[in-house]
């Protein structure tokens, strides 16, 4: 599968994908249990993706040391993980895949990515380019986070859903990812600062039932969008009618012109 790294989303899945496991009956007897933490770091050189909770099963990936997935469900001595660059759902050895709370903030650092994005030159009729982004107000946004935000309710009004509101807590959350992903030159849900998207929330006080995030590298806020509402993943997560309140992050990157991060939950 092509790998897509001009933008990535995430989100939380829960028993609807353990189903998809494959397993003997003996393994699918086990008891599928809820771990204390949503995102995992690989601690070995080589963690193998396994399509049932036991060496028996079938490798059907390799996950390389510091990649970050969603943790789904413990069974036994394995955990049930999704991969949110690929959508893989599989089973790891509990062993060698950690709470990122756990380990210290340079072992769970990702390798920053070395590509480009796939879509780095201006939009023929592009929306105007934001600027590089100060912390705004609580209560305000800029202009370009405003225009960000009017693309993605027109794309949510073509599908009779309700706007999206702008979160003030959850506006200056974003736009310190969008800052970080800068800064510390990563592309990644997962922070070296913050950990995931749902640990920064929780740290910076944000009560959610349920959350996503959406991330892109692009030239203007049109062409982040664009790339978003063509991406089965992101797209969804914009659509995704249980979501109510956002908050949105744009940043100066010399790598991909703009770093975008939107964040969305439900309250």
């Amino acid at each position: 599968m092509k790998r897509r790294i001009l933008a990535a989303s995430l989100v939380v899945f829960f028993a609807l994908t353990l189903v998809s496991l494959k397993g003997s009956t003996a393994e699918a007897a086990q008891t599928f249990e809820r771990v204390n933490f949503i995102s995992g770091v690989v601690t070995a050189n080589e963690l193998n993706l396994r399509n049932g909770p036991s060496m028996n099963n079938d490798i059907i990936g390799v996950f390389k040391k510091n990649k970050w997935v969603n943790v789904l469900a413990q069974i036994g001595d394995w955990y049930a993980v999704f991969d949110p660059d690929t959508g893989m759902v599989g089973c790891v050895y509990k062993a060698y895949l950690a709470n990122p709370a756990n380990l210290p903030k340079t072992t769970a650092t990702p390798a920053p990515s070395g590509n480009a994005p796939a879509n780095p030159n201006p939009n023929p009729n592009p929306n105007p380019s934001p600027s590089t982004t100060p912390q705004q107000p609580s209560g305000d946004l800029s202009q370009e986070e405003r225009t960000l935000l009017d693309l993605i309710n027109k794309e949510r009004a073509n599908h009779n859903l309700a706007p999206l509101q702008a979160d003030a807590e959850l506006m200056n959350v974003a736009r310190l990812k969008a800052k970080d992903m800068v800064q510390n030159n990563y592309f990644s849900h997962y922070s070296p600062t913050y950990g995931s998207p749902f640990d920064m929330m929780r740290q910076f006080g944000i009560t959610f039932k349920s959350a996503a995030e959406n991330i892109a590298g692009n030239s203007t806020i049109q062409g982040a969008v664009t790339s978003w509402m063509n991406s089965e993943g992101h797209r969804a997560n914009i659509l995704n009618g249980n979501y109510n309140a956002t908050g949105i992050g744009i940043y100066k990157s010399n790598k991909y012109g703009y770093i975008f991060v939107q964040m969305f939950i439900r309250k």
